[in-house]
């Protein structure tokens, strides 16, 4: 199977494991077998190997069944319509017949987990997750054997493949949970089965499967829905106005943010000058600490991920000085062309490289940082299509383009929805245009780059933005 979801591990199951998941009328034995790994990738089965055909919509894993057993696995797992239709074909296999293979692969992935007793930190929300994700993991590490998601493996299918993750020598773990469509939220966490869990904010993503704010904040909520029902500790921003709320449901809580009181667990107070560093004052009211952090990381979005990860640290014991030696440290992975923040500068030229993804909610974020910086420099957007807001989408656009005007002195546009914004705003000036490609959008624009410019590049993942700055990067960086 052609599939970029799959990592290995070393996930035992036994027989009668198998039969009490699965019933035994679903799983078909023809010979005794063992399972010492899962697998949903037939390019990297090992032997005695699980594989669990998924299904998408442009692949279908039952097509290389074939190849999963001259691989080496000893048993696959199936839906029943496939093996009605192709039983005669394999009349000495292991077999495992459900109705959804995806679910199958959940369960097994949610049976593991429960076979250890150890700290599972959720973490949800609309921005800045992954981050968010990072600096926990390595908060927690200074302590602790931590397994993290990995890559883009929050969802359905990454999740489970964490999970499956977890042996002897985990003792905590961080698991991300990403959504696309209502309810996906809540499937992730029940397989998960949190003993804690985070909500970073709540914000305007994937609008066109939510519908609106609410419907937003009614998916990521599900997080807590569970931790209500399961005891566990939920962690509250209390900054977010449709999060703050959530604290008066909970006995079991952390809360974190600004509060004027130093009444919440832990409270922050941010300061952020015009070269970009970030001091974080902390107020942990538990212990009557108070101590700062000055971040290595540039960008408003990251001290908001730093807050957040400090509360979850605290709560599990992490010393303040591993806290500032992680934290002063700490820098977004910018290894590949697309990044989340990432700083680049030389040659009095900055470029804050933003392109991983856009919303609403982040490029705004973005766009602050951009206004807070660098005083008297000329600071250029590039600016591509926020994707997947559904009918709101020009209307997000236009807000954005108006607050771009507000805080750049040069706006340049890339894509349908903000091209129909624009022209709906009727915005006829030269510092803020529409272009049909990326190119031409540079070639435009070039002659504004000097010395003391400052430029934002941002969009959705599927625009592609990373492209204007490598053109940047080749012109004036190199």
């Amino acid at each position: 199977m052609n599939n970029k979801q799959s990592i290995e591990n070393n996930a035992n199951f036994e027989i009668n494991e198998l039969l009490a998941i699965f019933g035994n009328e679903n799983v078909i034995i023809n010979y005794d077998f063992e399972v010492t790994s899962v697998s949903t990738d037939t390019r990297h089965i090992k032997p005695n190997a699980l594989f669990v055909a998924l299904q998408g919509e442009n692949y279908d894993a039952h097509n290389f069944i074939n190849q999963a057993f001259t691989a080496g696995a000893s048993v696959c797992i199936v839906n029943k319509e496939w093996f009605e239709q192709n039983k005669e074909k394999y009349p000495n296999k292991n077999f495992i017949i459900v109705k959804d293979t995806l679910k199958a692969l959940q369960e097994l992935a949610n049976f593991h987990r429960l076979r250890y007793e150890i700290d599972i930190v959720a973490v949800a929300g609309s921005n800045g997750k992954t981050t968010t994700k990072e600096m926990i993991a390595d908060l927690l590490a200074t302590k602790y054997n931590v397994l993290r998601t990995i890559h883009n493996y929050n969802n359905q299918v990454g999740a489970a493949l964490m999970l499956l993750q977890i042996n002897e020598d985990t003792k905590m773990a961080v698991i991300e949970i990403g959504t696309n469509y209502p309810s996906e939220v809540h499937i992730i966490t029940e397989m998960v089965a949190p003993t804690a869990g985070i909500i970073t904010n709540i914000g305007k993503e994937h609008l066109e499967g939510f519908g609106d704010l609410d419907g937003v904040e009614l998916e990521e909520t599900s997080l807590y829905a569970f931790l209500k029902k399961s005891d566990s500790v939920a962690f509250v921003n209390i900054d977010d106005e449709r999060l703050i709320k959530y604290s008066q449901l909970f006995d079991n809580k952390y809360t974190y943010g600004q509060s004027a009181e130093n009444d919440l667990n832990l409270n922050a107070k941010y300061s952020f000058d015009e070269n970009f560093t970030t001091s974080i004052d902390f107020y942990e009211k538990q212990y009557d600490q108070h101590f700062n952090v000055r971040l290595a990381a540039k960008g408003l979005n990251f001290a908001y991920n730093a807050v957040a990860a400090v509360a979850v640290a605290y709560f599990y014991k992490i010393p303040i000085e591993n806290i500032k030696q992680v934290l002063e440290n700490w820098q977004p992975d910018v290894s590949s062309s697309y990044a989340r923040m990432g700083f680049l500068q030389k040659n009095g030229i900055i470029v804050l490289n933003d392109t991983y993804n856009a919303n609403p909610s982040s490029t705004e974020l973005a766009l602050k940082t951009l206004d807070l910086t660098k005083t008297g420099w000329t600071k250029i957007a590039f600016l591509g299509d926020m994707l997947e807001l559904g009918e709101e989408s020009v209307e997000e656009h236009k807000q954005i383009i108006m607050k771009a005007v507000d805080y750049s002195n040069y706006v340049y546009l890339y894509g349908e929805n903000y091209r129909q914004a624009h022209k709906e705003l009727g915005l006829n000036y030269d510092y803020i245009k529409v272009f049909e490609n990326k190119k031409d959008m540079y070639e435009y624009a070039k002659d504004k780059i000097q010395s003391n410019t400052i430029i934002l590049v941002k969009g959705s993942r599927g625009k592609k933005m990373e492209e204007i700055t490598e053109l940047i990067k080749k012109d004036f960086l190199d």
